[in-house]
């Protein structure tokens, strides 16, 4: 594995790819067989899903001795945020006409010494939404501020000790030295990216060749989705021109989606002969 990934992020990533198409829930059980093609112990999986449901992510169903899981809100929140950031290919619209107009979302806040927590979460939250922080107390973003962004916000009642300006910068420094400044891990994502695109390159050639079997095409699937979704939910987003002329997110997204369709037919037969639900089990059970 190229990038070291969370649990959560592989469980959150099962789930968009395959669980959620397939009416969202599954039977612990389907998920400890699905998890044993990536080499977790059925134990590894149940304390997995049992931290997740105590975070807030999944709801159980008991029916007998069966246990079934689904997405909560939350759970299904965070799906879609890193759908979101994996599938777009920049910060810029897809189609190119809508390419950055130079300005920048500044957010300066003041939080009280008492509330410290929410001032923490805050500077997370900032992060998470691709902001990087130029100054104490001081975030930048090339990006509009988002709806979504200012709801999160007003919940973490942080709203009212916030400023947000949306400005051009004059200088005297230029957008790549403000860039370099403001995220200064760049460096290390470009890596990533380029570590993803070595790992996964003969995978592809493999899918060419047709060597992989179901459950090593469901496997490599899955494995290449989770780990492009956990490097993108470090990346900030930022449009072409702020960004090195050999930037590898294009190279490594294009790679991603090649995998993705090449192996989608046969990881998808896979599961399917694995994926069972409480209606699947009921009727099975109403048959023998």
């Amino acid at each position: 594995m190229s990038t070291q990934v969370h649990p959560d992020t592989i469980v959150l990533s099962l789930y968009g790819q395959y669980v959620l198409p397939r009416g969202g829930e599954i039977w612990v059980g389907s998920l400890i067989r699905a998890l044993g093609a990536l080499e977790f112990s059925p134990g590894a999986v149940r304390a997995i899903v049992s931290r997740m449901q105590r975070k807030g992510f999944l709801q159980s169903q008991r029916q007998g001795h069966h246990s079934f899981y689904r997405l909560t809100e939350q759970g299904l929140k965070e799906v879609r945020w890193g759908g979101d950031r994996a599938f777009s290919t920049t910060g810029e619209a897809a189609d190119g006409r809508h390419p950055w107009d130079g300005r920048w979302t500044v957010v300066t806040y003041s939080v009280p010494e008492r509330h410290r927590e929410r001032r923490d979460t805050l500077r997370r939250s900032l992060k998470a939404w691709g902001f990087g922080p130029l100054a104490p107390g001081t975030w930048i973003s090339p990006h509009r501020l988002s709806a979504e962004a200012e709801r999160k916000w007003r919940t973490l009642d942080v709203w009212e000790y916030l400023e947000i300006f949306r400005a051009r910068h004059v200088g005297p420094s230029d957008p790549h030295t403000l860039v370099a400044h403001a995220w200064p891990g760049l460096r290390k994502l470009a890596h990533r990216y380029r570590a993803y695109v070595t790992e996964y390159e003969p995978v592809r050639r493999c899918v060419e060749a047709g060597t992989l079997d179901g459950e090593g095409c469901f496997a490599s699937q899955l494995q290449s989705l989770f780990e492009f979704v956990a490097i993108t939910l470090d990346d900030p987003a930022l449009p072409s021109p702020l960004l090195p002329e050999d930037w590898p997110r294009p190279a490594a997204h294009q790679l991603f989606k090649e995998l993705q369709r090449g192996l989608a037919e046969p990881a998808e037969c896979f599961f399917d002969a694995i994926f069972e639900t409480l209606k699947t089990i009921r009727t099975r059970g109403q048959t023998t």
